[in-house]
């Protein structure tokens, strides 16, 4: 039988909370590289994020939470961003993702 073969990644939660918590003072990237077992094998979840999909699907809280609203802009990418959420982003936050994404919905 010719199918095709295929791989889901779950690289995060929509909300932006992998599993340490459901508050904005448990963050992943700042927890993970801190915990033993986790952190060796850390670059690994980094490098495959690295190479998936074109399309990445955000939340504006988590955008927000990061720093977003206040960044410097970025260059363009290849990637295209689908953020859902209306009420976390401000105009400087929607123009970063203007000047990051391929395309934005």
């Amino acid at each position: 039988m010719n199918r095709p073969v295929t791989t889901l990644f779950m690289l995060m939660s929509v909300d932006g909370k992998i599993s340490t918590g459901a508050s904005d003072t448990l963050d992943v990237d700042k927890d993970f590289p801190k915990i033993e077992g986790v952190k060796e094998g850390l670059h690994q979840y980094y490098e495959i994020e690295q190479t998936t999909d074109l399309w990445s699907l955000n939340s504006e809280r988590v955008q927000a939470k990061i720093g977003i609203n206040t960044a410097d802009m970025p260059n363009k990418t290849p990637v295209s961003f689908v953020i859902i959420d209306n009420k976390h982003l401000k105009e400087h936050g929607i123009r970063y993702f203007c000047a990051l994404s391929y395309n934005l919905c």
